[in-house]
Order: structure tokens, then sequence, then C-alpha cells
């Protein structure tokens, strides 16, 4: 029978974690303070780590560790030493960007679980099944990749991983390089400033608008055609979220599923989904897995939690408005007014008839006291974005406690030997304990079976359900608090083994060897079309292969090009490049490029600088002796964002911002790119070669660049 798909669940703090157990998820996913790409989360420190450990296992729920940043060559070692820790301590998987971590852990730790995060960019069947080969256990898929191609890579046998709910990114996941760009704020490196919620537009005719804001993600109508396609996990994004929200996504797709399971429709109430958009909601769109259209995914209209709609202002009266209810309001409540420039408040207090009351139904009109400063206006919309009591609800919720794991409990009562217990679990956990004192003859009442079963099935707020229970005993006496101390001790042993994951013990990490000449150009030229390999003399490349390629290549042969994308490297390769969309920021991920057979030379990300540069090359020669064919990006306008299908109707030619700034918008590949708003220009006295982009330059000043980059190669 096919494994069950799991309910992957965020894990933002320890709030959260228990949150999603309660709703019934599989596996969590979470991060350390360091090396997370979402570093504003609250994260687990080392002690709250095997807390969390602890508490999943001995609930059944799997514990995987995000290690999804690009790391510069000073951090790697720190991320190894973290990865050993996360060993040690019986993490179930991590998920990983970085191809230098990736090296390193499939190298050191052959029996850790390596996921390839969404930031790798694996977009196609070529780039799962080339990592699948090379040792990764799973492949989060992108989320752009559509329903029927997330089913052809789930049938090549490999694991695969989608995101289902909550907020997506308006650029392939790993390619975007707005924040880091604008911002000195790398999304790569988990602190996103969000450039994508900001304001825009695309002519200074056009007022501002959320132009690349796109809605949140729910599938929740599908699931099962997702378990039908052979997917393995369904993710539920937002480990920046609160953990009544949490909960109540994951209960939702927790009732999905099993009535999948259970051969039952499942059709998500009116409640719940007025419950759902309560919990936080930019409006919600099926995605890219399901071909949604530009107005179907995007809210140009606000970036934030929307709420909804529970009245209309009839009057403003001095620092109070008057608002026509159409849905309940309860004290506490959340609020927001929809304006040009939304107004927040909390209905701390409510006046009906001039009278305070804790609740107000649909009809009522009330008295609510809006923020200096303000101007609220008749006839605008009162949205509710928290809802008190609903709030109060799932917190109760999440406090009871749950016997979730069935347990058999079998024990042995002779006179003048221990009491002996034995607790076996679904999954084929024994563990045993025998009590301090033997057991006595009985003199007036014996320990009935009875007795001693309530005894033995007392759980002490352990998640464990006593499903059977045998005993074998004679006519015997035994303190209550020596049974008790005994059954305490059985299930404490339980714990322990059902929180261990046995492993074989880390591998000594042995470098490749990467001994190859150099080649004989020293810079790239990419003209947006066609790159140009320049040098001694000029070498044409016949195609610009694209960053996003859904639907691989036409040619099994790849040469004479800079490859863009990891499913790239499953084709045969001659004097092949790897761009600088694969993020390579240390010697390891060079390393792993470069002793591919067919590839001449990388480019280094544009992330780096001068001395993370100089970092990565001294990494290098501590185990390489050879120079690597390192080229770095000294003039050009990087692509910011790859968008898949657009992100509004027609096709603008820019995109400006709040400070007039313009970013060139061209359509590539069948994907828009937004363009950098000035070309970068860098010195090279670090790196073998050069890569210059030239899309919008002059034929004359291409020529100019050209020459100049030229000449100081030789000088």
């Amino acid at each position: 029978m096919p494994k069950k798909i799991e309910l992957l669940a965020p894990a933002g703090n320890m709030d959260s974690l228990k949150a999603a157990a309660a709703a019934g998820c599989n596996a969590v996913y979470l991060g350390l303070s360091t090396f997370s790409a979402r570093a504003f989360a609250g994260n687990f420190s080392r002690d709250e780590f095997r807390e969390a450990i602890s508490y999943c296992h001995i609930r059944g729920i799997k514990v995987y560790v995000t290690l999804n940043t690009l790391l510069f060559e000073e951090e790697l070692e720190n991320a190894v030493k973290e990865a050993a820790f996360l060993y040690e301590n019986h993490a179930d998987a991590v998920l990983v960007q970085d191809l230098g971590l990736f090296l390193r852990l499939r190298a050191e730790f052959p029996d850790l679980a390596v996921h390839c995060s969404t930031q790798m960019h694996i977009h196609n069947r070529d780039g799962a099944l080339f990592m699948h080969n090379h040792g990764a256990s799973r492949v989060v898929l992108a989320r752009e990749t559509p329903l029927e191609l997330v089913k052809e890579i789930s049938g090549l046998g490999v694991e695969t991983e989608i995101f289902a709910y909550g907020a997506l990114c308006i650029s392939y996941s790993g390619q975007c390089l707005m924040s880091a760009a604008l911002k000195n704020r790398s999304g790569n490196r988990g602190m996103c400033a969000q450039y994508c919620r900001m304001k825009y537009r695309t002519d200074k005719d056009q007022p501002y608008s959320y132009l690349l804001s796109p809605k949140d993600l729910n599938v929740i109508d599908h699931i099962p055609e997702i378990i039908e396609a052979g997917v393995s996990s369904l993710k539920i994004e937002g480990r920046m979220k609160r953990p009544e929200y949490v909960y109540l996504a994951v209960k939702t797709f927790r009732e999905a599923i099993d009535a999948y399971y259970e051969g039952r429709e499942y059709v998500v109430s009116r409640q719940r989904q007025k419950e759902l958009l309560l919990m936080f909601n930019r409006g919600f769109t099926e995605g890219h897995l399901f071909h949604a259209s530009v107005s179907e995914r995007m809210n140009h209209h606000r970036p934030n939690h929307q709420g909804i709609t529970i009245g209309t202002v009839k009057a403003v009266k001095g620092d109070t408005v008057i608002v026509r209810l159409t849905d309940t309001l309860y004290q506490h409540d959340g609020l927001r007014i929809l304006a040009d420039e939304d107004i927040g408040l909390t209905a701390d207090r409510i006046l009906v008839n001039r009278k305070p009351v804790k609740r107000a139904d649909a009809g009522m009109e009330v008295q609510l006291s809006y923020p200096a400063g303000t101007r609220p206006r008749p006839g605008q919309k009162l949205q509710k974005t928290t809802d008190a009591a609903l709030i109060r609800t799932i917190q109760e919720e999440i406090a009871v406690q749950r016997q979730t794991v069935p347990v058999t409990i079998r024990c042995t009562a002779r006179t003048g030997s221990p009491l002996c217990i034995t607790a076996e679990d679904e999954d084929g956990h024994t563990a045993y304990a025998e009590s301090d004192l033997p057991c006595e003859a009985a003199r007036t009442h014996s320990l009935s079976h009875e007795r001693l079963r309530e005894l033995l099935s007392r759980t002490d707020k352990l998640p464990y359900r006593i499903d059977a229970f045998e005993a074998d005993t004679d006519d015997i006496f035994l303190p209550v608090s020596v049974i008790n101390e005994t059954r305490r001790k059985v299930f404490a042993e339980l714990n322990d083994i059902r929180t261990v994951i046995p492993r074989t013990g880390r591998k000594e990490y042995i470098p490749a060897v990467v001994e190859k000449e150099l080649p004989p150009y020293r810079m790239i030229i990419d003209h947006g079309a066609k790159p140009v390999i320049v040098l001694p003399e000029e070498m044409n490349i016949t195609e610009h292969l694209p960053v996003t390629a859904e639907n691989g290549y036409a040619e099994e042969l790849l040469a004479d090009n800079v490859i863009r994308e990891i499913g790239a490297l499953s084709h045969p390769l001659r004097n092949a490049v790897c761009g600088m969309t694969f993020n390579v920021t240390n010697s390891y991920a060079a390393e792993f490029l470069l002793k591919r057979e067919g590839v001449c030379g990388v480019i280094v990300s544009s992330e780096l600088n001068d001395r993370s540069l100089q970092a990565l090359l001294n990494g290098w020669y501590k185990r390489h002796t050879a120079e690597p064919a390192l080229f770095r990006l000294t003039y050009g306008r990087r692509t910011l964002m790859y968008i898949k299908n657009g992100f509004m109707q027609g096709n603008p030619s820019q995109l400006e911002d709040l400070h007039h700034e313009r970013f060139p918008v061209i359509i590539r590949n069948g994907c828009t790119e937004i363009l950098e708003n000035h070309p970068v220009c860098e010195k090279n006295t670090l790196v073998y070669g050069k890569y210059l982009i030239m899309s919008l330059e002059l034929n004359s000043e291409q020529k100019e660049i050209q020459e100049g980059s030229y000449e100081e190669i030789f000088n």
C-alpha cells in the first residue's frame, strides 16, 4: 500500500510546534538561531530544540530543520557543526539550499536525510532527478511547478514536497536578489526585506499600487488530486505566524487528508472558511500549481492581512466612528478601516446606544474609538483582522491533552519477584521496567486484574493510549506508590526509545580532485539574447539557456554555453560555465560544480564582496592546488526577480518605486524578469575571469565597456 501523504507544519517557536502537534501534523519544520531562511522567526535555541525533538518524537512526529541559507566560506564550518549537533540530537532531516553544505553533509553524515529546499530552485524533472541521484532524500519543488509536472517528478521515485497553504513569493525562490541589491538584506540568507510587498507603478501617469504582491496559497479543495499525483509531503507555510494560525490551518488539512483516505468527500464549511480568513489572508489563490491566472494570483490592493468585512462606517463623531455591523464583533477584536492609508484599531470599548457591551451582532450600530491623527470617512469598510473569541477557542483546543499513540501493556507479578512491565508501541518499540520491591503474597486484599489495569493505564499526560492490556499475576500485594513508580519508569524508557534515531556515525570528508585546465577565455559577455565567451577570439553561444527551464532542453548535449539551473547538470556537458544563478558563495559549492564532467568554469554569486570572495579562494587553496576557473560579475544589470507568467495584465517595460527608481522589465524564455535599476560596476582582481551583462546598453557603449574590461585583464 502506498505511503500516506505527510502533513508538514511550520514551527516558529515551541508554542506553534505544540499547536501543530495538537492539530494532527505528521512532521514540523523549524529553524535554529543560525542559517535559517526565516531569520526573523522566533526559532529555537539548542535546549529548545532538544525539547522539541523529545516532544515530537514521542508523539510520532518528525522534525526537519532548516539550514537553508547561502553560506559564505567563513560560515560553512559552523553550519557543518550545527548539522553535527542536529545529527547527534536526532533531527529527522535538514533542509539545505547551499550546494557546498549539501556536498559536505552527504559526505560526512550519510544516514542524515537531506532535503533540497525550495531555495535551491528545483523546478523540473532533470533537477529533481539530479539531486536525488546525488543523495537528496527529498526535493521541495518550486511553488511555480504545476501539478502535472509534480506528478511526473513524483513518478520518477523522487520524494516530493509541495507548498499547499500560506504566503507566496512572486519570484522563483533562490533567484530573488531585490532585497540584497537594494537594501543589502539577502533573501538567500534569511533577511528578505519583502520588496514584493511595496508599492510600484508602471509609468508616471499611473497611481502606485502593490503590483508585485501575490495572494496567499490555498489548495484545500484539491487534496484528492494532490495525493493521487504521488506527492510525499504537503507543506503549510508560516514560521512567522501565531500558534492559532498554525493550529487552524493544520487542522483543516488534517480533516481533508483523513477524509480522502477514509473514502469521504471533504468540503470546507463556511464557518471554517471564515475562520481561515480571519487568521490571515491576502486573498487566496490556487497558484501556479493549478494554473491560476494573473488576476487570480495577485492582490494589487493590499499586501497585508485582509481579515473579513464586518460593517460599514456610517458616521464620524469626534474621535469615534459609528459602524453598522454585518457580522459579530467582540470586545478586543482587531479591526481595520479600509482607506487610502488603512486605519488600525482595537475594539477595546464597544458602545451600543451609548452603553458598553462585550459583543455586538449583525444589524447593530456600534460606536468605536479610532486613533488620533487618522481620518475615517462614511462609506468605508470595517474589517475584522483578529477575532478574540476565536483565538480563545483555539487556545483551549490546543491545551487539550491528546492520547494518540497506541500502546500495549504486558505485566507479570509473581510472589517474591519484582513487578515486570513491558510497553510496546505501534512501531514495535519495546520498553521494560521492574519494580524496586518484590511482590508480596496477599494477606487480606490482593491486587485485582482490574485494579492493576487501571493503575498501569494512567499515562501521566503523555500521548500514549493503552489499547491492549495483558497480565499474568499471582495473588499478590504491592504498594500503589511502587506500581506507579514502575509505570513511570517504563514510560520514561519508551519516551527515550521513541526519541532516539540510531546513527552510524560521522564520516571524514575527502575533497574531490579538481585538476582541470583553465579555459582559454577570461571574459564572458551576456548580451541578453546570446552570451558570448571572449578571448582570445570570440566564441558565439548558440542559445541563451533559461534560468527557469520547466520543460527541460531540446538538445541532449549542452555545449559552449552558460548553464543556469541544476537540471542542466543532468545532461552531457561540454565547455559549460555554471551561471551566477547557481548561487555559489563558498569553495565547496564551487567544488561541487567544477568536479562535473564538462563544467569548465563557475560564475560566483554577486552577493560576495571582496572579503568573502578572498575567503572562498583561501578555502579552495587549502584543499586544491590548481587555480579554480571562477568568473565574477564586473559590469551589468542583474535580474532581481524571475516571475512566471507575469505579475499584471499587459507587458510593462518598467517598474518605478516610491523613490522614483526605475527597474526595466523584460520577457525572456517565457519568463518575466525585473532588472536592476543601475548596472553593477566592480573591479576583478581576485578570480580568473570576468562576467559582463550588457542587456540595455547601446552598441557604442558595449564596445567601450568590453574594450575597457579587455585591457584591465592584461594590465
